[in-house]
């Protein structure tokens, strides 16, 4: 996949059996694509957003027995990090590449986005074509991707939004391609997503 710099190669890390060796593979080979990719989707991103952004790779999670099953690179409007905040992300798994809409973290400003996905619900529902292929993706398993969403339904944007109150899982949304699929992506096919994803983003983004 060399229009991103990933390739199958990246992909097999997840088939690493054991979890540590898996973890260290991760932090080792695929963090430091997944920050160089960071830096060249950031223009783009800017752009897309509507406002000035900063790239944080994720640390690889390091569970004891467990073994990583997902990386990313998270784009938002803080320097100091993603949690608790809107994000546009680009996520690794085994089988896939995901560009996803995200809030993981409690905030302070969750209430507001809940408010704010409440109130738009109807207009995103009524966007079509940029959200025909979203899926849902908290609790997923990482390997079978869950059922497309019925994005056309406003109870599906207000049900979104009751996550994202106090206590609640948070949002994480987006399209995914298969491996094979994903080496024939260019960036500007990623940001081209990503521009399709932007009416949700800039909701929770612009929440008050």
């Amino acid at each position: 996949m060399a229009g991103l710099g990933l390739g199958p190669p990246d992909f097999a890390l997840f088939e690493i059996s054991d979890p540590d060796e898996r973890a260290a593979q991760l932090e080792a080979k695929l963090q430091p694509k997944l920050a160089e990719l960071g830096g060249h989707c950031l223009p783009g991103l800017a752009r897309v957003a509507g406002k000035s952004l900063f790239a944080h790779a994720a640390k690889v999670p390091r569970r004891k027995g467990q073994a990583p099953e997902e990386l990313l690179v998270a784009f938002c409007e803080s320097a100091k990090g993603y949690r608790g905040l809107p994000y546009l992300a680009v996520v690794v798994t085994r089988l896939h590449l995901h560009a996803r809409v995200g809030v993981r973290g409690e905030s302070p400003r969750r209430a507001a986005m809940q408010r704010a996905l409440e109130r738009d619900a109807a207009n995103l529902a009524r966007k079509g074509k940029p959200f025909r292929k979203l899926r849902q993706f908290q609790d997923w398993n990482f390997e079978e991707l869950p059922e497309v969403a019925p994005a056309h339904s406003a109870a599906f944007w207000t049900e979104l939004g009751d996550e994202l109150a106090p206590g609640g899982e948070g949002l994480d949304v987006g399209i995914a391609w298969t491996r094979e699929e994903a080496r024939s992506l260019s960036l500007g096919d990623l940001l081209g997503v990503f521009r399709d994803l932007s009416p949700l983003y800039k909701v929770l983004a612009n929440a008050s």
